[in-house]
């Protein structure tokens, strides 16, 4: 993953953080979908992706003092990963929270209720006064991941939407249960992909809010969307996995600014599957306008609807490294399992 710091103004500019090369596999029944049951609106958008993760430990540090560089963690049951709940008794909402309660702070050691893989610990750790007399406990924290991704559907009967096509995972933390926020993103570049080489959406994150997700699962992000424009678009019908063939498709997704484009693919071969994964349809790029401008399946696509005979039948899942013209999507009945688990917001 890649980390960002939110800026003072209007527009935050990022790159992409999303893992969007890793292959997932998750065991589900296999869901049986009537085409004639099922209408969404496709996405196409380059969504902004805010996770609330908690404050959690990203690393550590040794601390400049006066009397040489000091451990403040030497001792403590503290690691990476771990989720800082509780500092010298006061409850740890924010970055900001810590590092308020820190400067105020006259112990030389305090207690920390921390969060490692659902079970809550107990330890201590050392408070140090810097060289620039700043109080420290030589932790490096972070409360959120920033990224961008891409819309894949809304469910125009309850607002429910998915994305993404894969879900959002961190080395660092477990990213199952965080919530978070949709914001309006525009494309300023791309980084064109040549073999070898994984090209990528260069975008900004707006202010403006678009929705809530409240589902991190492996087959993307879902949650509920509020944006007006996006809920007046024309609904499609869904494909069954049956219903996917090999041949000529197209899918929607922005290459610049915030305008959703259709560009053509052939769909190479189709798994049917009783199992949920994340690669189901291989596809290649055949747009000539699309080739020239990214050079093929960029970081960024992850969750481009594909539109075949007129219905929705998945989302860019990967790209093949080696040769960005292939990749991999999602059969679009794995996604839409998920909107029966998410509660309106």
């Amino acid at each position: 993953m890649k980390w960002f710091s939110l800026k003072r103004l209007l527009f935050v500019k990022i790159a992409l953080i999303l893992i969007f090369f890793a292959t997932f596999l998750f065991t589900q029944p296999h869901l049986s979908l009537s085409a004639t049951n099922y209408t969404l609106l496709p996405g196409g958008e380059t969504i902004g992706i805010r996770l609330d993760t908690g404050v959690y430990v990203a690393g550590k540090y040794q601390v400049e003092t006066q009397s040489g560089k000091m451990m403040p963690w030497k001792n403590s049951n503290i690691e990476p990963g771990d989720r800082i709940m509780v500092f010298d008794g006061k409850p740890v909402r924010s970055n900001q929270d810590l590092i308020n309660y820190l400067q105020i702070c006259e112990r030389n050691s305090v207690e920390l209720i921390i969060e490692r893989n659902g079970v809550v610990h107990t330890t201590m750790i050392m408070v140090y006064t810097t060289t620039r007399q700043e109080k420290s406990i030589g932790l490096y924290i972070k409360d959120r991941i920033l990224g961008i991704g891409t819309l894949t559907f809304i469910d125009p009967a309850t607002k429910k939407f998915g994305a993404l096509g894969h879900g959002v995972f961190d080395a660092t933390i477990s990213l199952g249960k965080v919530t978070g926020t949709v914001l309006s993103s525009s494309v300023e570049s791309v980084k064109r992909a040549i073999p070898g080489t994984p090209g990528e959406k260069r975008a900004v994150l707006k202010k403006e809010e678009w929705g809530k997700f409240s589902l991190n699962s492996v087959t993307g992000l879902f949650g509920i969307m509020h944006q007006p424009s996006i809920l007046s678009k024309k609904p499609m019908e869904v494909a069954t996995q049956d219903e996917v063939h090999q041949g000529k498709a197209y899918f929607m997704t922005v290459i610049e600014g915030g305008r959703v484009e259709k560009f053509s693919l052939e769909i190479i071969s189709v798994k049917r599957q009783e199992e949920t994964d994340v690669k189901g349809i291989k596809v290649k790029i055949t747009d000539e306008k699309l080739i020239e401008a990214t050079g093929g399946i960029v970081q960024g696509m992850s969750g481009s609807p594909i539109i075949q005979d007129g219905k929705i039948v998945g989302a860019i899942s990967h790209v093949t490294v080696d040769n960005p013209l292939v990749g991999y999507a999602i059969h679009i009945e794995w996604m839409l399992k998920e909107l029966a688990q998410i509660d309106k917001i």
